[in-house]
């Protein structure tokens, strides 16, 4: 009878140790799992925190956190978005959705001046100062200075020189004709 005494007292014991298991493992589990999505794109956002009233947490790289059963509201922030209080009992389904602070942005247009344009602003400068020069060197000033082809020619760039394509065409066709 003590054998049976013990038998019995041992799985109840088991009995209540697999019960206590399973109601902490329920409580652990007591946790809703929501995930924190951009409004605009609806694409999860990654390190959102959420504050509730007894814990902070953050969302993982998929958006994913986990809210105890007992919180009623909680606190979403984040740098690139707007704060935000939701009332748990508000929320249906498992997304809580944000606003970005970039939303408000308006279009922006930026005008600029291209490197072609400084060169030829580059250009003209340098014609406009070699003509004062030749000006101030001849020795009548109303005479009207000119500047020779071959100094013309070295300001210029290369593609820009009069008869530079018809030169590179005939390298090329010379090329062409000792390669054969």
């Amino acid at each position: 009878m003590t054998a049976m005494t013990s038998q019995t007292t041992g799985l109840r014991r088991r009995v209540l140790v697999l019960l206590l298991m399973i109601v902490g493992a329920g409580a652990a589990l007591a946790q809703r799992r929501l995930v924190v999505a951009d409004v605009e794109t609806m694409l999860p956002v990654a390190g959102v925190n959420v504050q509730g009233k007894d814990q902070v947490s953050v969302s993982d790289s998929a958006g994913v956190f986990q809210v105890p059963e007992g919180s009623r509201s909680l606190l979403f922030s984040h740098v690139n978005y707007e704060s935000r209080i939701v009332n748990m009992d508000e929320v249906a389904g498992d997304t809580v959705y944000i606003i970005s602070k970039l939303l408000g942005v308006k279009e922006v247009v930026v005008f600029g001046k291209g490197k072609l344009d400084d060169r030829l602003d580059d250009l003209n400068k340098n014609l406009r100062r070699q003509i004062k020069e030749a000006q101030l060197l001849a020795n009548d000033p109303n005479k009207p200075a000119s500047l020779p082809l071959g100094l013309l020619a070295k300001l210029l760039p290369k593609k820009w020189r009069p008869g530079y394509k018809d030169a590179q065409r005939k390298k090329r066709h010379d090329d062409i004709l000792r390669s054969y």
